[in-house]
């Protein structure tokens, strides 16, 4: 799947950030990619990063929400990965392939990996991991791993997942995810609790050497030559949680910190000013997340009509404005680009006042009350879809909520609109489905032809190109729905001192979080 990316200016020296990475931890000089020569990776340096996002808890199978993948991915390894453009690519699995029946899924695993605790991957510690997926209390990775009937093991190194008939597609791109962290099958076998501490139980580059939940992560390179060989560059990660784009953009500007990400638009809109003065490195990363208005058909949205006059009220431009130009109008679910996406795709309900009056006055009136995030980015979107639909007729309050309890609320059913920025389409189209049209948020709206088409595109015998147009169909389905209203896609700098390499490759910024297990520092 493609990722667009907007770069600034920079410095001569924070030109690093699109070095071409040396294979291996060795030394040498790096070759900078705008700048030249921009000197040797610095194996002893420590990188100080802060985010926006908390990690809860260390446990891969206990992850509440995506803001914690990050911290955990330079600790475990993962079967499959993507790459900066959101491509699936190969991780602890080499290859995969499906049954021509679709009966099972077959891994071919890596034979030259152990934990940090001595313990050999193999097909055996998938089996396990599966088992403690499925099985751990708490786990959040139950539902993923439903449609996993039972794991054989072929040989040492690959396995087959056997599958429930007509499902399974989405699995590799799920076990990009921590639904594919493989934890020691010691550490299973003990039945040790590692959310505040996995010991040795990870086979990355770097182990945990303290942990503050919520607060901080501190990690040191594992001792040994990792399987990854652009992996493990730094001598450690010292990672802080800091909920304030002013305060991380701060940090940078003082050199306290060495990289961060803003997403706010006043804090984007400076780090382009310092970027284009060389004072700091700057990445713009078109986010993959679409900035939106969720609906539940209740009460006055209960009536096709008032959605529909909603959705026509919304002017993409009027919140563009209110970005500083950095949240970019996308009227559909997939980024252009990416192969469910429809390059020709027209959105059934663009920006109309006089349609949505019409609809209003056909709905004998309508009202609305819009929850949004207290304090975030989302309030201010809110106030303008206040007013878009005040000025067609719609009776629209405004309903902030804590920022921690928005999104639970509104999929426990206690609000009927949100304004959030939560639409998030997955590497794998069939798990955007399970998610978001027929998981908790309910935007296919039980339609029965939705449901038909999104069975027959998960076939996983089917190729990408078969499944894309069927993809493109439920879209538009689920689009007219008007249960969700895509609005923009927000802007996420990257922001960085010039001694850091291996910005520009960085997984998951598009989606607001991070891979940073290749990123380096300079002498």
């Amino acid at each position: 799947m493609n990722r667009k990316r907007f770069r600034v200016s920079r410095s001569v020296v924070a030109t690093a950030v699109a070095v071409l990475l040396l294979a291996g931890c060795g030394g040498g000089r790096l070759d900078g990619g705008f700048g030249g020569p921009v000197g040797e990776l610095d194996h002893d340096a420590v990188l100080r990063v802060t985010s926006s996002s908390p990690t809860r808890n260390l446990d891969p199978y206990l992850q509440t929400s995506y803001g914690g993948w990050g911290y955990i991915t330079t600790v475990f390894d993962r079967l499959t990965t993507v790459d900066k453009d959101g491509n699936l690519i190969p991780g602890l699995a080499k290859s995969w392939r499906f049954a021509p029946d679709g009966s099972y899924l077959e891994m071919v695993l890596r034979d030259d990996v152990r934990f940090h605790d001595g313990a050999v991957f193999d097909a055996a510690t998938v089996v396990a991991n599966i088992g403690r997926g499925k099985n751990l209390a708490g786990s959040t990775v139950k539902a993923a791993l439903q449609n996993i009937t039972g794991v054989d093991v072929v040989d040492d190194h690959t396995v087959r997942l056997r599958l429930v008939p007509g499902t399974g597609v989405e699995l590799p791109g799920v076990f990009s995810t921590n639904v594919g962290m493989m934890v020691s099958p010691k550490v299973i076998e003990a039945g040790t609790d590692i959310r505040n501490g996995p010991g040795a139980g990870g086979s990355g580059a770097y182990e945990v050497r303290e942990y503050v939940p919520e607060e901080s992560l501190s990690l040191v390179r594992a001792p040994g030559t990792n399987w990854d060989p652009a992996a493990g560059r730094l001598a450690g990660i010292e990672f802080e949680t800091i909920p304030n784009a002013r305060t991380r953009l701060n940090g940078l500007k003082t050199g306290m910190t060495d990289l961060s990400w803003v997403s706010s638009a006043n804090e984007v809109v400076e780090a382009q000013s310092l970027g284009r003065a060389g004072s700091l490195g700057v990445d713009e990363v078109v986010f993959r997340n679409v900035l939106g208005l969720y609906m539940r058909p209740d009460g006055d949205l209960a009536k096709p009509e008032v959605r529909q006059a909603v959705a026509s009220a919304i002017d993409p431009d009027a919140v563009s404005a209110l970005f500083s130009g950095t949240c970019r109008p996308h009227r559909q679910m997939y980024p252009a680009g990416s192969w469910p996406a429809d390059p020709s795709y027209r959105y059934p309900y663009p920006f109309d006042p006089d349609r949505a009056r019409a609809l209003v006055r056909s709905a004998g009136g309508a009202k609305i009350a819009l929850a949004f995030g207290a304090g975030t980015n989302t309030e201010n979107t809110a106030n303008v879809l206040q007013g878009n639909l005040s000025k067609v007729g719609i009776d629209a309050s405004l309903n902030p909520v804590p920022n921690t309890q928005n999104e639970p609320r509104y999929i426990a059913g206690d609000f009927p609109s949100m304004v959030a920025n939560s639409f998030s389409p997955k590497v794998d189209p069939a798990e955007t489905v399970n998610t978001f049209l027929f998981g908790p948020y309910a935007l296919a709206n039980g339609n029965p032809k939705i449901r038909d088409l999104g069975a027959k595109a998960a076939d996983p015998t089917l190729t990408h190109e078969q499944r894309a147009p069927i993809y493109q169909q439920i879209w538009d389905l689920a689009l007219r729905e008007a249960m969700f209203v895509p609005i923009c896609n927000q802007t996420n700098a990257q922001i960085f001192t010039g001694k850091v390499v291996g910005v520009d490759d960085i997984p998951w910024v598009d989606l607001g979080i991070f891979d940073i297990r290749h990123v380096g520092m300079t002498k």
